[in-house]
């Protein structure tokens, strides 16, 4: 029964995964209001979710790469937004280029497991400049909370997945996504929905 619970977990995952940004990226193609939304974040999450790939498929659990190639593809579309927005990209694609040398060096150095654990972590660093723009912009009317909430719970999702089958990085990579989409859900709820009525 728990393994039927896993695979279901990872199934509906893998459909959040895929639905996760398409708010946010519909409310900056309406409204090209990019205002709270950082441009680091998606440039840092694309190079992540190519990294959770390669891990993945080399651990056997393909099923689980579905969700990583989705969000590579819409992590671009978000960049792509930010630009027709108006935003600069050049710094975060050299941030997203520095983190892509990191993640490789690691795997070269310490192997899959070293760099399973270091993507477990990761989570934090990306999303660590969404929630520092979140909070450092006095109103950031440009956040989808949608997106946080399909977020958060896609993160309960992969961390029953990850119990099932042992694996720490993918638990501890669960963690983190539901402790940063409270966060981002903290800040949208007491600051931006007051000052927009645009939130998809």
């Amino acid at each position: 029964m728990a393994g039927i619970l896993a695979t279901i977990a990872v199934v509906v995952a893998t459909i959040l995964a895929g639905l996760s940004l398409i708010p946010q990226i519909l409310k900056l193609v309406r409204t090209r209001d990019a205002a709270g939304v950082s441009s680091t974040w998606p440039a840092i999450g694309l190079v992540t979710n190519a990294a959770w790939c390669a891990y993945l498929l080399q651990a056997g659990l393909w099923p689980a790469s579905i969700s990583t190639i989705l969000m590579v593809v819409f992590y671009s579309v978000v960049m792509w937004g930010l630009a027709r927005a108006g935003r600069s990209l050049g710094a975060s694609i050299l941030r997203g280029a520095l983190w892509t040398a990191f993640l490789v060096a690691i795997t070269l150095v310490g192997g899959w497991l070293a760099l399973g654990t270091v993507l477990g972590f990761s989570q934090f660093l990306q999303v660590t400049p969404a929630i520092v723009t979140a909070y450092r912009t006095a109103h950031p009317t440009g956040i989808a909370p949608a997106t946080w909430w399909i977020a958060g719970t896609e993160g309960v999702l992969w961390g029953y997945y990850g119990w099932y089958h042992g694996d720490v990085p993918i638990m501890i990579f669960a963690a983190t996504y539901v402790i940063t989409s409270g966060l981002m859900l903290f800040r949208y709820y007491t600051v931006a929905s007051q000052t927009s009525p645009l939130s998809p």
